[in-house]
């Protein structure tokens, strides 16, 4: 009988090689041949699945998203009664790369940021990306201004993306060493101690 292959679990393998590689070389370096390489896996593989590599680059930047959601979804589930502040730091967190994964998530998303001023598809997914966290993110700020988690004043529809964008913009001083995680993560804290009322 022949061996069942799980089509979309391969693509998502060759999505993390395509991280490696960027993680490791850059993102000039990805090639159909050193993702296979990558991914132990014929270069012939490879073309099946993806027979261009901006098809290849389009669904790795696809799994990144979902990547990221499920690292959002495990540290929240690790969460005991959390409030509505214990959510949106916790998001925040994932989104910034202070260990291992969210280091090499955020290597490939600024890799990705360059090519998307030439690349449109590329341009269009970040849209979509950006879109949608701002509207969790404005919905969040939205239901702890309802129930009186926000400090007087506080527009939850200017503090929404303005921690957002905080947040992405602390990613590269990260990567280079300017900032620590834990410095990067207590700036984050200090936004959120203005924007809250204390417990």
């Amino acid at each position: 009988m022949p061996k069942q292959v799980d089509h979309e679990q391969r693509r998502r393998l060759l999505a993390e090689a395509v991280f490696a590689v960027i993680g490791s070389r850059g993102f000039e370096a990805v090639s159909l041949r050193d993702v296979a390489e990558q991914a132990g896996v014929s270069m012939g593989t490879v073309q099946h699945y993806f027979p261009a590599k901006q098809q290849m680059l389009t669904f790795a930047l696809s799994h990144m998203r979902a990547r990221v959601m499920a690292r959002l979804q495990d540290a929240l589930t690790q969460l005991h009664e959390p409030t509505r502040r214990d959510l949106i730091r916790a998001a925040t967190a994932v989104m910034l790369p202070v260990d291992p994964a969210g280091r090499e998530e955020a290597c490939v998303n600024v890799a990705f940021f360059s090519a998307a001023t030439v690349t449109p598809a590329y341009a269009d997914q970040l849209r979509d990306g950006y879109g949608r966290i701002l509207t969790v993110s404005t919905a969040n700020f939205r239901e702890a201004s309802r129930a009186g988690e926000l400090r007087d004043g506080i527009d939850p529809d200017v503090e929404a993306p303005a921690l957002y964008f905080l947040t992405q913009g602390l990613v590269g001083p990260i990567l280079v060493g300017l900032y620590r995680p834990d410095e990067a993560l207590a700036l984050v804290d200090a936004q959120l101690d203005r924007v809250f009322r204390p417990r």
